[in-house]
């Protein structure tokens, strides 16, 4: 943030003051200094000034001190109170917490682009849950700033930021500084089979020093934790009423209705505790060549590990536990037939993922009034193995069979080269922004059956049943030139041109697709391997200002255009229960047109902000969860899901966001962060299925709304209350799923948080909160956190 300061002279002669010379009183009474710009130094000492080449999209900084004013234990806890901005994370160290902004919900992969100090983290690989941007990356100690842009209206970042972008800028020491942090939590969770008090803790440390022009950081980030189960197991919708479904209740089983048909179904047990333990080691360095010239580099290792074991809650009279499939001879008590259940679905699962990171970026002046912004980043998948077994440990008639799911050659490659001229042509009225980007990205998915799953190295033959992968090139070119052509106005012309290549598609399936034609041998030899594509496509934007004194207005609008991720192309997969999903390789690109008008007053500590945005997107690409007995009645769980991946003809979306950002309010000691927004996201043509028309498109709510209060006693304490909601919302495109608060729902949500924080000796700080002190129970399909204590240490040496 830059602040204007007029500094005008003025002489105040008291008596006892010798009085100047008349003549240079008068030179100085008639002399104005000109502004002086002053521009605000960042934690780390360094001075941030603002971009130039994205001020046509709304933008939000959040700063580190309005991070602490939040229970922010991880990176995506940071932006959980930004207007528009949603993130699905269903337990602190959840690895799948994909995110959505604007008219993009969070299950549409690679529609929020996020970045490391330029260096991209958003995953261009999958999709849905499992399109989570690389949030561990970042340890949340070392968050600096973060930029909020929402919409794809600069030319510079491509039709991935059709809902917006998150760029995290990170501390980088300017001394020699120590830092150490301890957080412990504890959510007390219950909620049909399961109650007990599920607790994590987090560990963060790091060095940093600066040698003459050099500087060092070394961080450690540690989070394990306990998360509720996720995924309930049930006997299906039996077509019972109520009465009778209670009088056959099986003991230790749980009545409730289906969220998406409201018929009854019994609750048998679910996957169990999820285990996590998270270690990010990483180090930054960076070289000063010039004092306006610098370089940087970042290597960090990600060790995740997570483990769960499913559980039945099916009892006999004495307290056994018994488990499907089970008969009188091996557990002295039939699993009851109305459950119907196969045994493979109480399984336990462990996964393992280590990645490496590799980044190197130039910033600042190089020539003239030319400066540069340059990113070149490796991300390698070393190792994503997930082991499923096909019963449960403890159950008597369990085999040892089960599925080995690996990614192999699986990763990211980016470079991204910017170069901005805030004089162009010599001329104080232009600034031009160029540059080139290249993303490359690969995936490749190997499924293998386990004869003996807790011993896969040297059990015999572990025939594949998958392998899937292929890989997306982008090359992308952009030009942006801004003109303040009269006073207190700009106008901004860009366009992007973008190469999309898919190549190397390879599917091979144990079993060939009904209606291919092929044999299972053809489907083994690659029978099915898609064709390689290539699709080229431009994208113009424009934005016009009009900025008089503390007012702004902006119109903006701005093609975009998003690629298919490699998962939506290739991405076929079967679970150990039978659970799936299945790709289409002919997708067309997303074709959004997207519109923004912006109204703000800006305050001397905060601004009130209005935008109303339309969005109209072609081919909105989207998963479509199917219950398994619609595509194969011979299913082993034809009550599971397969996901779909398939285009929706067109998507339009209307809406408002609301902003109130002020700090200190009215001179006082209160902070206000209020936002809502306001979205009618319709599906208004699908030839595939017309009766989608009209209706509300899946998972974006009508209204959502923030409120975050502070209250600072003093310099040293700060005490806050938040209040977080977010509407209902439909799962399935045809809206015929019902607000049922349980597994599969996407309901709605009413969170209030507290948090104290108390500093000590200007390096030290201690706090404690409460998330979800009302202990409401919501859905995003699965069960999200209940209530959940916070407790931290953190000093600076």
């Amino acid at each position: 943030m830059r602040r204007k300061t007029k500094i005008k002279s003025a002489l105040l002669l008291f008596p006892g003051f010798v009085a100047l010379p008349a003549s240079l009183l008068a030179a100085e009474t008639a002399t104005t200094l000109s502004d002086v710009v002053v521009s605000d130094e960042s934690e780390d000492g360094r001075p941030e000034t603002p971009s130039k080449t994205d001020f046509a999209t709304p933008k939000t900084k959040v700063t580190k001190a309005a991070i602490e004013k939040t229970n922010a234990v991880t990176t995506v806890d940071a932006v959980k109170f930004e207007s528009g901005v949603f993130a699905r994370q269903r337990y602190i160290g959840d690895q799948n917490a994909p995110i959505g902004m604007r008219g993009s919900n969070p299950y549409q992969g690679g529609r929020v682009m996020v970045f490391m100090d330029g260096m991209p983290i958003w995953n261009p690989l999958q999709i849905s849950f499992n399109g989570s941007p690389r949030w561990g990356l970042i340890g949340p100690g070392e968050v600096k700033s973060i930029d909020v842009l929402s919409g794809p209206f600069s030319a510079e970042y491509s039709g991935n930021a059709m809902g917006g972008v998150l760029n995290y800028n990170t501390l980088m020491p300017q001394k020699r500084e120590i830092y150490t942090e301890a957080t412990y939590f504890v959510q007390p969770y219950e909620f049909e089979g399961t109650k007990t008090n599920l607790q994590g803790f987090k560990t963060f440390a790091s060095y940093g020093d600066k040698f003459g022009d050099f500087s060092t950081y070394f961080s450690y980030n540690h989070i394990e934790n306990e998360g509720q189960p996720m995924t309930p197991q049930f006997s299906g919708d039996k077509g019972f009423n109520r009465n009778t479904a209670l009088a056959g209740l099986p003991n230790g089983a749980f009545l409730e209705k289906n969220p998406r048909t409201g018929q009854y179904r019994y609750n048998y047990g679910d996957d169990g505790i999820q285990h996590s333990v998270d270690d990010l080691y990483k180090w930054k360095g960076s070289y000063a060549i010039n004092p306006e010239l610098e370089t940087n580099f970042v290597i960090a290792f990600q060790n995740f590990e997570r483990t769960n074991t499913g559980q039945s809650f099916i009892e006999r009279a004495n307290g056994t536990t018994v488990w499907p499939g089970s008969t009188v001879a091996n557990s002295g008590s039939l699993w009851p037939a109305s459950l119907g259940a196969s045994p493979t679905t109480l399984g336990t699962s462990t996964q393992t993922r280590q990645t490496l990171t590799l980044g190197w970026g130039l910033k600042g002046r190089i020539a003239g009034d030319w400066y540069t912004n340059t990113n070149i980043s490796f991300f390698d998948i070393l190792k994503d193995q997930t082991i499923s077994s096909n019963y449960n440990p403890q159950d008597p008639n369990r085999v040892m069979t089960g599925r080995d799911s690996s990614f192999d050659d699986s990763g990211w490659f980016n470079i991204s080269t910017k170069l901005n001229n805030e004089q162009f042509l010599g001329r104080k009225d232009l600034s031009f922004a160029t540059g080139y980007e290249f993303q490359h990205a690969r995936i490749l998915l190997s499924q293998n059956n386990l004869s003996n799953y807790s011993n896969i190295t040297n059990a015999p033959g572990n025939p594949l049943v998958t392998r899937s992968g292929g890989t997306t090139d982008t090359h992308a070119l952009f030009g942006q030139l801004s003109w303040r052509f009269i006073k207190d106005w700009d106008a901004t012309v860009g366009t992007r041109i973008e190469r999309w290549n898919t190549y190397d598609g390879i599917y091979l399936s144990s079993t060939a697709p009904a209606g291919s034609g092929l044999t299972n041998a053809q489907a083994l030899a690659g029978a099915l391997n898609p064709a390689d594509r290539q699709v080229s496509r431009w994208s113009p934007k424009f934005s016009l200002g009009y900025e008089p004194g503390r007012w702004k207005f902006r119109y903006s609008v701005g093609k975009a255009y998003k690629f298919a991720l490699p998962e939506e192309l290739y991405g076929n997969s079967n679970g150990v229960s039978g659970n799936g999903s299945i790709s289409d390789s002919t997708l067309k690109p997303e074709d959004g047109t997207h519109h923004n008008l912006l109204a703000e007053y800006d305050f001397n500590n905060g601004y009130v902000r209005l935008n109303l945005f339309h969005e109209n997107v072609r081919n909105a690409i989207y998963s479509v969860p199917v219950l398994n007995r619609f595509i194969n009645p011979a299913s082993i769980n034809p009550n599971g899901t397969t996901n779909l991946t398939s285009s929706i003809g067109e998507v339009e979306t209307d809406g408002l966001d609301f902003t109130v950002n002020h700090d200190r309010i009215f001179g006082s000691d209160f902070d206000i962060k209020l936002n809502t927004t306001i979205l009618n996201a319709e599906i208004i043509e699908n030839q595939k299925n017309p009766a989608l028309v009209g209706k509300q498109f899946p998972l974006m709510p009508n209204y959502r709304a923030n409120l975050l209060t502070t209250y600072h006693v003093g310099n040293d304490v700060d005490l806050s209350v938040g209040t977080r909601y977010s509407g209902r919302q439909f799962s399935q495109p045809d809206n015929s799923d019902l607000q049922l608060p349980y597994y599969s729902a996407f309901t709605e949500s009413v969170y209030v948080d507290l948090k104290a924080t108390y500093r000590f000796n200007k390096a030290g700080h201690v706090s404690a909160g409460i998330d979800n002190i009302n202990d409401y129970q919501a859905f995003y399909n699965h069960p999200l956190p209940q209530r959940t204590f916070f407790a931290q240490v953190g000093y600076k040496f």
